[in-house]
């Protein structure tokens, strides 16, 4: 079976050679591999002629820029695989990913096959602590209903997918959007039947420690927290088809922990005009879609910190956010990661 992977590249001049290189030289050899060059304004474009070059089989395709989610798209309409995977083009995946994650599905015809993540930062390599949080084993034939830490698991690029399953499912990345993967990859793991898990690490991403930043790191954008309170909205209509609560609630949680709580620390540097547009957003999406009990789950400071935006409390909210960096620092401190 064959495996189309999408690679988007949009001014990496200085990773993209690393990229092609893992994922041409991959174990597992039938692959197809398509290059979208978005309208690279650096050097990628030369360097992306030279490796195709040196892999004649790559399908390399120049278009004006168009975003990262436009550029996916048009690679699954260009792919032919069985499977569809993606790759970051600064990240670079392990020789044996694809060998270990096609393994799998000679053992259980997955929709989805997933496999652990381990952040790429200079020389220092560890795993990521986000996809630690249902990585607690291999499994095969899951879904997200029986492992529900897949909630945590909202990276496209990780994971392997059914191209049969993306079709019928007519999944598609929100072109001009950041935070893109969430609306898809929550959806597909409502929909996915069979969802294989490897805990092994088998993509290393990237973070930048140079000035070209990547869009995730971007993270003082107002644009950028829209997209992702979007993106959290986008999801919730997905869950509108399933009467699960208690995947529901741990929706909630993992909302509250992850997304929405990397708003809230955005605000405490905020603009005033910023703040109290984003305390709006924040506030307006709490009380209409978040359970109060679902609150009472976090930690106490956290737990301050979503009520003072609530109450448009703005010295308690500074105050709350204060003794959270202190307690965070401080943790860092003691080497708690």
């Amino acid at each position: 079976m064959k495996v189309s992977v999408i690679i988007p590249a949009y001014n990496v001049g200085s990773y993209i050679e690393a990229c092609i290189d893992s994922v041409m030289n991959q174990s597992y050899e039938n692959i197809e591999v398509i290059v979208i060059n978005d309208g690279s304004t650096d050097d990628t474009g030369e360097k992306l002629e030279k490796l195709k070059q040196k892999y004649p089989s790559i399908q390399l395709v120049t278009k004006e820029n168009g975003g990262l989610s436009a550029a996916r798209n048009d690679g699954v309409n260009m792919a032919t695989g069985d499977f569809i995977a993606f790759v970051d083009s600064d990240d670079v995946i392990d020789r044996d990913m694809y060998k270990k994650m096609m393994a799998t599905i000679q053992l259980s015809c997955a929709d989805i096959v997933t496999i652990g993540v381990a952040r790429l930062s200079g020389e220092d390599v560890y795993r990521s602590v986000l996809h630690e949080r249902f990585m607690v084993a291999d499994k095969l034939n899951t879904t997200i209903f029986e492992t529900p830490e897949l909630l945590y698991d909202t990276t496209s690029w990780n994971k392997i997918y059914s191209a049969r399953f993306w079709r019928e499912n007519k999944f598609q990345f929100p072109e001009g959007k950041t935070y893109e993967d969430i609306p898809v990859v929550i959806p597909a793991y409502l929909k996915a039947e069979h969802v294989n898990i490897l805990r092994s690490v088998g993509y290393y991403w990237r973070h930048r420690v140079s000035g070209n930043k990547s869009i995730t790191q971007q993270k003082n954008n107002l644009k950028m927290v829209r997209d992702r309170l979007d993106a959290l909205l986008v999801s919730d209509q997905a869950f509108l088809d399933h009467e699960n609560h208690d995947l529901r609630f741990k929706k909630e949680q993992k909302y509250l922990e992850i997304d929405l709580f990397s708003m809230i620390e955005w605000l405490f540097l905020a603009k005033k005009e910023d703040y109290l547009t984003v305390q709006k957003w924040v506030s307006d999406y709490v009380t209409t879609s978040i359970q109060t009990n679902a609150i009472e789950t976090l930690p106490k400071t956290k737990q301050k910190m979503f009520r003072y935006i609530i109450q448009n409390a703005h010295i308690r909210f500074q105050m709350a956010s204060l003794e959270w960096f202190l307690l965070k620092a401080s943790k860092r401190f003691l080497g708690k990661r």
